[in-house]
C-alpha cells in the first residue's frame, strides 16, 4: 500500500492521538486512533469527513479502554 503520513492531531484531553495517512492513488484518508492492543482504523473518502470520524473512533477507543480496565 502506498501512503504518506499527513499529520497527527493532538487531542485536548487524555484521548489518544489520531494519525492520518493519505492513501495513493485515490487520495482517501486512513485514520488510526490508539495503539495496540486497543486501536481503531477507518478510511474516509474526503477531508470534510475526517473530524467526525476522529471523534467517533476516539469514542470507540474510550469505551474499549474502560472495558479493558474492568
Amino acid at each position: 500500500m502506498n501512503s504518506a503520513l499527513s499529520f497527527v492531531m493532538k487531542p485536548d484531553s487524555a484521548l489518544p492521538i489520531a494519525k492520518l495517512r493519505t492513501l495513493e492513488p485515490d487520495g482517501r484518508i486512513m485514520i488510526t486512533v490508539g495503539e495496540q492492543p486497543i486501536q481503531f482504523r477507518s478510511i474516509v473518502s474526503s477531508h470534510h469527513l475526517v473530524e467526525e470520524k476522529i471523534i467517533r473512533l476516539q469514542s470507540y477507543w474510550l469505551k474499549a479502554s474502560q472495558n479493558q480496565d474492568l
